[in-house]
């Protein structure tokens, strides 16, 4: 210790004795003067680890009840949750010691310490106490591993002295863990061999939770009756560590064997080889450009025809899903067979632009509702899901 006043003696001895050039004024010697800066950078990892469900959609029961040859768009969503679990947190940073005075200064060791009561080793690269000359810094580095993330201010200090002064310098740095500077598996790619992806989804909340939403559809037909189980499964596989997951979801199908099922003349009019749906084979055993009795129209034409209260439509678009119902396998009863015994008299007498008495135009109405029931299930055999 003696040695570095001695230093600092003869540094002062020699400034006291210099002498200015003559005509300029004596510059006044700069006294000793130290400041400190600091950095506190947090580091820390994040996991995910990732959940996996599967649900169908439509049906909303998870049953189907459809005919022979019937096709059903089924509706799948896949809903991933990664939850994160952060670990290896660490700060590190740098403190730099200034001499920002005009005469060397003595360091004493200099200390860092954290608002947990963590003490904080730095690695200055020199020995304590150190001189330190004048407009020179020491730059010290650390990186200290911690327990948890909670944050914390982390205070550095350190004792000088020199040019008959002494003090302590300091500074202070505060840190929070919030964006980790490690991901792993922060991201899954999902797959479903059986099923088309129509959409998906995600979010993340700010405590790093990640949701993920995937629609899927399938195609579903049987082309004989039975009782059939649809099994789809998909699959997630995260990004980094390969770790695969699974879920599957299930829809029940009956096609009934005895007495089928009908559908709507919606279903009818959309399920032909015009589409837009998948084709729908019964309609081969009528053809849709079939002339349908006298309207001078196609069975086709006449479905996709607005009724807008003309009788002779109204009875014809249920009329026609009810003939392509029975083509399909669905049986009747008494009330729907006079109905249509009744609709196909009518046809070979009325043109859709003919005057019609009111009791006819009434009757045709009448049955056109009894047909309606019986396409959508409240008479008969009961309904197939569309």
């Amino acid at each position: 210790m003696r040695h570095w006043y001695a230093v600092l003696w003869v540094v002062g001895l020699l400034g006291a004795c210099s002498q200015e050039p003559q005509g300029l004024k004596p510059q006044v010697a700069v006294g000793a003067s130290v400041t400190m800066e600091k950095t506190a950078v947090p580091e820390f990892k994040r996991t995910y680890h990732w959940t996996m469900e599967k649900k169908v959609t439509d049906p909303a029961s998870g049953t189907l009840t459809l005919a022979p040859g019937q096709s059903y768009l089924a509706k799948y969503a896949v809903y991933l949750v990664g939850t994160p679990t952060d670990s290896d947190f660490k700060v590190k940073g740098t403190v730099t010691i200034k001499n920002t005075g005009g005469v060397a200064v003595i360091l004493q060791t200099p200390s860092d310490t954290l608002s947990t009561g963590e003490n904080i080793a730095l690695n200055c690269g020199v020995t304590f106490p150190y001189a330190l000359p004048a407009g020179q810094a020491l730059s010290c580095t650390y990186s200290q591993a911690l327990p948890n993330g909670q944050g914390r201010t982390n205070t550095a200090t350190v004792d000088w002295s020199g040019g008959g002064q002494s003090g302590t310098a300091s500074s202070q740095a505060s840190f929070a863990f919030t964006t980790p500077t490690q991901v792993v598996d922060g991201s899954v790619t999902v797959s479903d061999p059986s099923a088309t992806l129509v959409n998906a989804i995600s979010g993340i909340t700010p405590e790093g939770v990640i949701s993920q939403t995937y629609f899927f559809e399938r195609w579903i037909r049987f082309d004989r009756c039975g009782e059939y189980q649809v099994d789809n499964t998909a699959t997630f596989t995260t990004s980094d560590t390969q770790t695969q997951g699974s879920a599957s979801a299930t829809v029940k199908v009956s096609v009934p064997c005895e007495g089928g099922c009908t559908l709507t003349q919606g279903y009818w009019k959309t399920h032909s080889r015009y589409g837009p749906a998948p084709y729908d084979d019964t309609w081969a055993q009528i053809g849709e450009d079939t002339l349908f009795f006298q309207s001078g129209q196609s069975y086709y034409q006449v479905l996709w025809t607005s009724p807008k209260g003309n009788a002779y439509y109204i009875l014809a678009h249920q009329y026609i899903a009810a003939k392509l119902n029975i083509l399909n396998g669905a049986s009747t009863t008494p009330q729907v067979d006079a109905a249509l015994a009744w609709a196909e008299t009518f046809f070979n007498t009325y043109k859709p632009g003919d005057s019609l008495d009111k009791a006819t135009s009434n009757q045709a109405k009448a049955y056109a509702a009894l047909l309606d029931d019986y396409n959508n299930g409240l008479v008969g055999p009961g309904h197939c899901s569309e």
